[in-house]
C-alpha cells in the first residue's frame, strides 16, 4: 500500500508540473481527477464501514487435544470490501500469553464472505478466542477505519491423555482391581457372596433358603445375600509449579488418572487444594471427566513460596 501512495503523490506531482509547463486541457483533467480519487475513496468508506456484519462460531466449547478445531467466521457488507484485515487475538490462561493472526481477506457486495481459521493451540488451558480489530481500507490504500467487533469465544482444551501406572497409585489405598467389595452393615441381592443367616421370614424366596442348615435344625433357615458396594477413592492433589511444563505435566496426570479410573468403574471424587481453598469434583461416569477436567484447567496455578511442588495422591475409602 505505501507503493500505491508513493505512486499517487507522484502521479499528482507530475500532472501538476505539467498544468504549469503546459495549457493542454487533458493535463487539467488529469490533475482533477486525481484530486477526486481520495474523496471518493473516502466516501466508499464511510458508506461501507457501517453496514459490516461479522459473525462466527467454533468447533466444540470442549476440545480434545491435536483434534480437529476450527473457527468459522461469516463477514457481509452491502458494498464491496477491497481490502479487509481480521485481527484475531487468542490468550491461554495457563501460560498467560496471547498470540494473533491477521487474516486479508476481500467481499462482493452483499454476499457472505466465509473465513476458516483452523485453532491448534500448543498447551492444553482455558482459552479466550476474540475478534480484536476488523479494518479496512479503501481501493487505492489511503484511509483506513477500524473497530472491534462484538466477537468472542472461550474454549476449553483439554489436557493430553499419557500411560499412567494405575496399580502403583493404587498400592496404598485398600482398593484392589480385581476383588469386590460388599457391605458390611447392609445386606443385598448378589447370590455369590453370603451376607448372613436367619429364621425364614414369609416372603422369602426358595432359592434363600438354606436346606441342609434347616434341615440340621429342624426349623426353615433363610440366607441373607450381601450388598455389593462401588470402588470409590478420593485424589488428592496439591499444585505448586516452578514451570510451565511441570503445571502441563500435573494436568495430564491427573486427566489421564481419571480416565484410568472410570474405565476401572471405580468412582472417585478429585480434591484440589489451593492456598485459599479445596474445591471438590465427583467423577461417577465418563461424561463427568470432561467436567472435572474444566474445572482442572480453569484453576489458576499455585507458586509456592521458596519452594516449588506438586503432589497427587489418593486415599482408598470403602
Amino acid at each position: 500500500m505505501l507503493i500505491i501512495k508513493i505512486l499517487y503523490i507522484l502521479a499528482l506531482a507530475v500532472s501538476g508540473g505539467l498544468i504549469l509547463l503546459s495549457d493542454k486541457y487533458p493535463f487539467m483533467v488529469l490533475f482533477v481527477l486525481l484530486l477526486i480519487f481520495p474523496v471518493l475513496a473516502a466516501a466508499d468508506l464511510l458508506l461501507t464501514f457501517p453496514f459490516i456484519g461479522i459473525k462466527g462460531k467454533t468447533s466444540a466449547s470442549v476440545v480434545e487435544r491435536n483434534a480437529e478445531n476450527r473457527l468459522h467466521i461469516e463477514i457481509r457488507s452491502l458494498l464491496p470490501i477491497f481490502d479487509g484485515i481480521l485481527v484475531i487475538k487468542m490468550y491461554n490462561n495457563l501460560t498467560e500469553r496471547s498470540s494473533r493472526q491477521r487474516i486479508h481477506f476481500s467481499t462482493l457486495p452483499i454476499l457472505k464472505k466465509k473465513i476458516t481459521l483452523r485453532i491448534n493451540p500448543d498447551h492444553c488451558g482455558v482459552v479466550d478466542i476474540t475478534a480484536e480489530k476488523l479494518i479496512i481500507r479503501d481501493i487505492f490504500g489511503l484511509f483506513r477505519l477500524s473497530k472491534r467487533p462484538k466477537l468472542k469465544f472461550r474454549q476449553y482444551i483439554l489436557p493430553k491423555r499419557i500411560p499412567v501406572d494405575l496399580e502403583k497409585y493404587l498400592e496404598k489405598s485398600n482398593i484392589r482391581l480385581d476383588e469386590d467389595k460388599f457391605s458390611e452393615e447392609k445386606s443385598g441381592d448378589d447370590v455369590s457372596e453370603i451376607f448372613g443367616i436367619r429364621e425364614y421370614r414369609e416372603g422369602d424366596r426358595y432359592r434363600q433358603i438354606h436346606h441342609k442348615l434347616s434341615a440340621k435344625r429342624g426349623m426353615l433357615i433363610s440366607k441373607e445375600y450381601s450388598l455389593p458396594i462401588d470402588k470409590e477413592l478420593t485424589i488428592v492433589c496439591s499444585p505448586f509449579f516452578d514451570s510451565l511444563k511441570s503445571t502441563e505435566h500435573f494436568y495430564n496426570r491427573v486427566y489421564s488418572l481419571s480416565c484410568e479410573l472410570i474405565e476401572n468403574n471405580i468412582k472417585h471424587t478429585i480434591l484440589f487444594k489451593t492456598k485459599t481453598n479445596s474445591i471438590p469434583t465427583t467423577v461417577t461416569e465418563e461424561k463427568d471427566i470432561t467436567d472435572m477436567a474444566c474445572v482442572l484447567i480453569s484453576l489458576k496455578p499455585a507458586v509456592a513460596e521458596g519452594v516449588s511442588k506438586s503432589s497427587l495422591y489418593i486415599d482408598g475409602r470403602g
